[in-house]
């Protein structure tokens, strides 16, 4: 105990007996204020580890916000243009959006008629998908308001009129249906913004398709975070060995990844309220060097 009190260096002492009822044990070792004192020396190590790595988190520590942006980016312009306040956006108006922050999104067409799925389907590219359009389509899917791997003028015609009757059949509003490329190959990851009652905007990125409500892999941050920290978030998902290629696949395009997440970052802190929710379900994240689209 003399010695702890004359340095300022961090003293631990490990007390082996089993009774603790000893007079040194309970007045000298539990009285000083400058000893930490441990029954086991697993204990200790482990407390001297947590000691330690505290001291080196605080050192090297820089509060994010010291890196936020001050003041709006042109995008932020672009994007005050598309947003309808207390409105949902349409997936085509949605991609617009992303578009304005720089993120890449499949080629494709907003289309009115049969005959303008057709001509749009040859500059998009066979095989095409097609999709119902309107802002308040949510789930396409359930509803048969979705066609893959469209390789044909036929095959387009007939799909824009059955994706109409069903639409209409639902009492579904559309602006539209869309001719969209097919990006049959690469890992569907998903990136989002939410918002939360204490902390504000959220930025989660996660495993996606289908795999969003069945495995439920997702890494949470609040915005303002640098790349390290959008790439913590990749590192703490279960299902990462994805990402890095399993069973023979090339590994993927991270670094695509990681800057998709900071720009909808930005797009959160720029945006606010007017923000309340974004889902981006597929990002499909192609090979190395690819980009995520």
């Amino acid at each position: 105990a003399d010695a702890a009190e004359a340095t300022d260096k961090l003293v631990c002492v490990v007390w082996g007996s089993p009774v603790g009822t000893e007079d040194a044990y309970r007045t000298t070792l539990l009285g000083s204020s400058r000893l930490a004192t441990f029954r086991t020396a697993r204990n200790c190590v482990t407390a001297v580890k947590a000691y330690l790595d505290h001291h080196r988190f605080t050192d090297r520590y820089r509060s994010p916000f010291e890196d936020a942006p001050r003041t709006p980016s042109p995008s932020f312009r672009k994007a005050q243009g598309l947003l309808r306040p207390g409105q949902r956006l349409s997936e085509h108006a949605a991609k617009q959006l992303l578009r304005a922050y720089g993120i890449r999104v499949p080629r494709e067409q907003l289309v009115t008629s049969a005959a303008g799925a057709v001509r749009a389907a040859g500059p998009v590219g066979y095989p095409v998908v097609m999709k119902a359009s309107g802002p308040r389509l949510a789930h396409k899917t359930e509803l048969g308001l979705v066609k893959v791997g469209l390789t044909s003028a036929s095959q387009v015609r007939d799909a824009y009129r059955e994706l109409t009757d069903i639409a209409r059949y639902e009492s579904v509003d559309l602006d539209g249906i869309l001719v969209c490329q097919m990006i049959d190959r690469g890992v569907e990851m998903m990136v989002g913004v939410t918002h939360d009652a204490l902390f504000g905007p959220t930025v989660t990125v996660g495993l996606g398709g289908v795999l969003v409500e069945v495995l439920h892999d997702a890494a949470v941050r609040v915005p303002p975070f640098g790349e390290r920290d959008a790439r913590n978030m990749l590192g703490e998902l279960r299902g990462r060995a994805l990402l890095e290629g399993v069973r023979g696949g090339a590994p993927v395009d991270v670094d695509a990844l990681v800057e998709v997440v900071l720009r909808v970052q930005r797009m959160a802190l720029e945006l606010g309220d007017d923000l309340t929710e974004l889902d981006i379900n597929p990002l499909v994240v192609l090979g190395r060097g690819q980009g995520a689209v």
